[in-house]
């Protein structure tokens, strides 16, 4: 039976955090929307995902923001869908992050998002100048989810995740994080960031305006719709990331889970612009940056585990993905 899903307590508070900052109750917004306020008062309670939506309606309409509460300008009713629509006049994946991060940064003088390219890589950095609060990863959370859905519906193409990083610690609901990202999440980094591969910046912008209100109407819902990467690509990253070494998953075994010939997988895997070996060079990088990150993991032990049987050997790979040894880089960070 499929689980149902829903969002736990401190999720909740997180999310609303900004509209009773304004003098406003979650209670009596449970209440008007007629369900059992008492409910909340529970240490277990966790909201069903029905409900979620038609709340943070009811909140963006009393407050006129958008954001309910996000940042100290709101953004006014509508608002969203101005700057979804400026975005579509870009030609390419790269053109409409440009107009849609200007945008938002024109609304709100508290954000600063950017798109940083990098290799194979492309890092969307967000940033909320303000001092941080616990309230704050729910915040960077569903602007990686609204960026996240948005670059998928504009190509009418599923982006693929390469990694997420978090400035901040960890938090009691990250674990529902897996059904909303499916990558690897790091906490406790330099920056936030949502990284994607650079070559899917090139895709083109598909969507007309005739389509932009029912994408602006399902936004209510982002933190519980949940979307799942069903690509050879996204399966086989995650069984690398998985992996305690990555030599240990050689094709065969990785074609033998798939219930696929190895020749098969191969032949899906140029279909989607790569191959395993790439995606194994991909993920021993991500890898590796994280746990250099980590100052108590020797480079020897970063090593091993991604996949390398000598340091050396590392260390030249390192150079060739960032033009730093592993020891530089570290020092770097």
């Amino acid at each position: 039976m499929k689980k149902k899903q829903s969002l736990q307590k401190a999720a909740l508070q997180h999310l609303f955090a900004g509209y009773e900052k304004h003098g406003l109750s979650i209670k009596a917004l449970f209440t008007e929307l007629g369900y059992d306020a008492e409910d909340f008062e529970e240490a277990s309670f966790r909201l069903p995902s029905e409900k979620l939506g038609k709340l943070v309606r009811l909140a963006a309409i009393k407050l006129n923001d958008e954001t309910i509460g996000f940042f100290e300008r709101p953004t006014k009713l509508g608002g969203v869908k101005i700057g979804v629509l400026y975005a579509l006049r870009g030609k390419t994946l790269r053109d409409a992050y440009f107009r849609l991060f200007k945008y938002l940064m024109l609304l709100h003088d508290d954000l600063d998002i950017k798109l940083v390219e990098s290799g194979e890589e492309a890092n969307i950095v967000i940033n909320i100048k303000r001092e941080e609060s616990d309230a704050d990863m729910l915040v960077y959370i569903t602007l990686m989810l609204f960026v996240f859905r948005w670059s998928s519906w504009v190509t009418n193409h599923r982006i693929s995740l390469n990694r997420l990083n978090f400035s901040g610690k960890k938090s009691t609901y990250s674990h529902d994080l897996d059904s909303a990202f499916p990558c690897r999440h790091y906490y406790e980094r330099p920056q936030t960031e949502l990284s994607i591969y650079r070559s899917d910046l090139e895709l083109p912008v598909t969507q007309k305006e005739e389509s932009v209100t029912q994408f602006i109407n399902s936004l209510s819902n982002l933190l519980i719709n949940r979307m799942s990467d069903a690509s050879i690509t996204a399966q086989i990253k995650r069984m690398l990331r998985e992996c305690d070494n990555l030599e240990n998953l050689p094709l065969k075994k990785v074609a033998d889970d798939l219930n696929k010939s190895p020749q098969t997988v191969r032949r899906y895997l140029a279909q989607e612009n790569t191959s395993f070996a790439a995606l194994k060079e991909s993920v021993r990088k991500d890898i590796a940056t994280y746990h250099l990150t980590q100052k108590d993991t020797s480079i020897k032990n970063i090593a091993y585990l991604v996949g390398f049987s000598e340091p050396s050997a590392f260390i030249r790979a390192f150079k060739k993905w960032t033009g730093l040894t592993p020891g530089e880089w570290r020092e770097r960070q």
